[in-house]
């Protein structure tokens, strides 16, 4: 039901149902695009969600949907998702469920009830191996297709690899076993336990999942780049390791810098992959969907 704004913009007061965007699903897989959510393992919603609002919908999909209907529509109309002004004023009573919208260029999600989100982020974290902002990581990874093409074709490459391995094994092996002196060796190795205990949650053997071990490595990168940033962070306070290894303190902080905005690139689309897995298992519910907007236009 299309609510009138002014007389040229009118904005949807529910959210697209499922049968409404499996017709977008069916029409885009004949040319090999594939738009259905990422937790469901068919292209086909399941039985007796007609009528539900479709869910776990990407941000990329969501525009591309509004794109699709604009093929469709009338001459003199078009589709866009709602802007955060718009959603705000004009809420919609299911609170289980957000949408997509734009706050200036930037895509967010909103409309959802923010204790229930919450509540849904603290269940997530306890999955996690890192304690970090679910809601910025969560938001910071909007398409996990591109996000996983992009690491597996340009950062996971021979280069990376490469220095990661030279830098391991000038710090880990040479500078910590052999050059560092004692007291920096104990210095660093109580650094680290403490940011196990504190950062660090265990596995238990044969508690994780299939899905998460397919992802073993990107789960290895992120603990390895938070272990250096964290070792070159320490080095850098302490003069007799950085004349050892020949770094001025900037240098080694730079570094440290370095691997943890590695970390904070990939590890949003770690958060992704487990919520995927979680949402797979039926432990936590989808809740990304779409309202549109339709203008008159010239």
């Amino acid at each position: 039901m299309l609510l009138r704004i002014d007389e040229n913009v009118e904005i949807d007061m529910s959210y697209i149902t499922c049968a409404e965007y499996q017709l977008f699903i069916d029409e885009k897989l004949e040319t090999g695009e594939h738009h259905q959510p990422d937790y469901w393992t068919s292209y086909r919603f399941p039985p007796g969600d007609a009528k539900k609002s479709i869910i776990g919908i990407r941000f990329s999909d969501a525009e591309e949907f509004c794109e699709w209907l604009n093929q469709q529509s009338a001459l003199g109309f078009k589709y866009r998702l709602p802007t955060l002004a718009e959603v705000e004023e004009y809420p919609v009573a299911e609170k289980q469920v957000g949408c997509w919208c734009f706050d200036g260029k930037q895509g967010i999600l909103a409309g959802i009830e923010i204790g229930q989100k919450q509540a849904w982020e603290e269940k997530l974290a306890k999955v996690l191996v890192l304690d970090r902002d679910l809601n910025r990581d969560l938001n910071l990874n909007r398409d996990l297709n591109r996000d996983l093409n992009r690491l597996l074709y340009r950062d996971l490459n021979l280069d990376l690899y490469r220095d990661l391995y030279r830098d391991l094994y000038r710090v880990l092996n040479r500078d910590l076993n052999r050059d560092l002196n004692r007291d920096l060796y104990r210095l660093l190795n109580r650094d680290l336990n403490r940011d196990l205990k504190t950062k660090f949650k265990v596995i238990g053997a044969g508690k994780a999942s299939d899905f998460l071990l397919l992802y073993f490595p990107l789960l290895s990168l992120i603990i390895i780049y938070h272990f250096l940033s964290a070792i070159y962070e320490a080095i850098s306070e302490n003069e007799e390791a950085l004349n050892t290894i020949k770094l001025s303190r900037q240098e080694s902080e730079a570094i440290s810098r370095k691997y943890l905005d590695s970390l904070n690139e990939i590890y949003p689309l770690y958060v992704s992959l487990v919520l995927l897995d979680e949402r797979q298992a039926g432990r936590i519910p989808a809740w990304e969907s779409i309202r549109i907007v339709r203008e008159r236009v010239e």
